[in-house]
This record gives structure tokens, C-alpha cells and sequence, in this order.
């Protein structure tokens, strides 16, 4: 019954995701996290001038990174309303968004994805946009823009400019001036920041070898006991049988939602391939993959036949989240 309710598009929806939010993030705003994470080896300037404003306020951090987070779920959804892309206007996709997202429990902390990943809907919704669109599509100037801006708060952000140019490919016939304005997008914000580390007298050298550092791989898959090995697991497999629903009615959708669900396998594959092969201590790119298994997983709940099945397979979802908080 619960999938059913969250399924139909209700305003009742929004304050249940507040309500979720803060109940998937409550134990530990009371307790003190037993793991704590290192989110790149130098924080990237604008992540790092958040942090120093907040001068290390444990409870205001969390809270503005709660906050931030159902801002990305509700954005997630609001992809579906303004575009179409399943058979409701429902917060569905900002649940399971929530749910994937909270449940690694030590990123539920204030972190650089929570803020990079804001720009990277906003981005995403811009893509879309540009569907049939007559002329030059200057949103891919702004997608860039806004992916570089948010790699200012998290640096492996910027690997999401694969997504802007499969975006590119999909929506777009090939025009070449598209092409440049996702380099120039994506070069601005750096010109800025180091134009104004020159006017402010600060070492350009040092500043962008720092940067750099934050790219060198790093590999850690010891940051998961049993109980995450199991609920994600679980998720894999979820993930598989909604791919094969995918699959099998690919043919009777709209062109429009093919070439979505299209770019959202590419931000799965992307964040995917980044992290097993780069970066596998950074769990909290799971944000951005998360944006294609909300969609995926809402997709797959929407079209089973079995409406029982479906309130079964949630129910362990959910039950899975639920382990984790007792055991972590």
C-alpha cells in the first residue's frame, strides 16, 4: 500500500519526503558517527569556503546538508513534471533518490556532492530542454557552466562533462558550435577563480596543484561490512530486473523518454565505470548515480504487473534501509 500511495502525485508526498528525510537522517544527528569521511585530499575552494563559515557547527552543518539533499530529491522529481517522463507526477523518484542516498550512513554529514550535485540536475534539466529545439542550443553553455561550478565544490564532479556531451550526442544533430560552448561553459568558472586568486596576490601554481591532487586514484573497498554488502546487493539486483523491464518495452516509448532513459544509463555507467576503476573510496558518488536509480527503480515500480510484487520488493527495499540504521 505504500508504494501505491507514493506512486499517485499528492501534496501530502512533499511533507512525507520532509518526514522521511529526517527520520533516515535522525540517529545520527543524536549520535556521533563512527566513521569519518575524507572527502578528497584538499577540498575544493567553494566547499571549502562553506566549511569555513560554518567553523565546524556539527549540528548546523548536518542540517544544511539535510536540507540540500531533499532539495536534490525534489529537483529529481521535478525533472518528471516538467518533462513527462513517467505516468504520474509523483515523488517516487525523490523517495528512492532519499533512500539510496542516506543509505551509506557516514556521508549523512555535510559534504561537497551534496552541493555539486544540485548543479548537475540543473544541468540535466537544461539538456532536456533542448530537445527539438530550432536553432543553436546555448543550454549546453549553461550545462557546462553549472557541472564546472559544482566541480569548484566536489573536483570528480567534473567527470559529469561526459554526460553533457553524451547529452549532446543524443538530443542534439551535430553542430560543432555546441560543442565549443561546452568548453567555454566549462572553462569559465576556473578563469574566474584564478583570475581572482592573481588580483588577490595568491600562488596559481600551488592553488591548481591542489586541485589536481583531488584526480589521483584512490581505492578503499573496506568501508563496507556485511549489512551494506547485502542491502546493495539487493539493489543490484533490483537495478537488474528494471533494466530487463527497460529493455523489453524500450520499443513502445515515446522518442523523447527513450533518449531520457538513454542519458540516465549513461550517468549510471559513468559514475560506475569512475568509480571501480578510480575511485572507490569515494562512495558519495553514489549522489549521482543515484539520480539514474531513482528514475530506473520508478520505472520499474510504475509498469510491474503484479502490484503485490512490487509492494513486496519496496517493503525489502525499505526493510534493507532499516538494517542498516540498527547495525550501523
Amino acid at each position: 500500500m505504500f508504494l501505491k500511495f507514493l506512486k499517485v502525485g499528492r501534496p501530502v508526498q512533499f511533507m512525507l519526503i520532509l518526514v522521511f528525510a529526517v527520520l533516515f537522517w535522525l540517529k545520527y544527528f543524536i549520535l556521533t558517527q563512527p566513521v569519518q569521511m575524507n572527502f578528497e585530499e584538499l577540498p575544493m575552494p567553494l566547499f571549502q569556503l562553506v566549511s569555513s563559515l560554518l567553523g565546524g557547527q556539527e549540528f548546523l552543518s548536518k542540517a544544511i546538508a539535510l536540507s540540500l539533499l531533499v532539495i536534490n530529491a525534489l529537483l529529481l522529481s521535478r525533472l518528471n513534471i516538467k518533462f513527462i517522463v513517467l505516468k504520474s507526477r509523483t515523488y517516487l523518484p525523490s523517495f528512492i533518490f532519499l533512500l539510496v542516498v542516506s543509505s551509506f550512513l557516514p556521508l549523512q554529514c555535510l559534504n561537497p556532492v551534496v552541493f555539486a550535485s544540485i548543479f548537475m540536475l540543473f544541468a540535466i534539466e537544461a539538456i532536456l530542454g533542448t530537445f527539438k529545439k530550432e536553432g543553436l542550443a546555448y543550454e549546453y553553455f549553461l550545462a557546462s557552466f553549472l557541472v564546472s561550478t559544482g566541480s569548484l565544490f566536489y573536483a570528480r564532479g567534473a567527470y559529469l562533462m561526459f554526460i553533457i556531451w553524451i547529452g549532446l550526442s543524443l538530443f542534439r544533430n551535430f553542430r560543432w558550435r555546441e560543442w565549443i560552448f561546452t568548453i567555454i561553459g566549462f572553462m569559465l568558472p576556473y578563469l574566474f577563480l584564478f583570475s581572482w586568486y592573481y588580483l588577490t596576490g595568491q600562488e596559481l601554481i600551488s592553488r591548481w596543484q591542489g586541485m589536481i591532487t583531488n584526480f589521483l586514484p584512490d581505492h578503499d573497498f573496506g568501508l563496507f561490512n556485511r549489512y551494506y554488502i547485502l542491502f546493495y546487493a539487493f539493489l543490484a539486483l533490483l537495478i537488474l530486473l528494471a533494466s530487463r523491464k527497460m529493455i523489453s518495452n524500450y520499443q513502445g516509448l515515446k522518442i523523447y523518454v527513450r533518449k531520457f532513459y538513454r542519458l540516465n544509463f549513461w550517468i549510471f555507467a559513468v559514475t560506475l565505470f569512475v568509480y571501480f576503476s578510480l575511485y572507490s573510496r569515494s562512495v558519495e558518488l553514489i549522489y549521482f548515480s543515484g539520480f539514474a536509480i531513482a528514475y530506473i527503480l520508478s520505472y520499474y515500480f510504475f509498469n510491474l504487473r503484479s502490484k503485490l510484487t512490487g509492494e513486496i520488493l519496496f517493503g525489502l527495499l525499505f526493510a534493507g534501509y532499516v538494517m542498516l540504521l540498527i547495525t550501523s
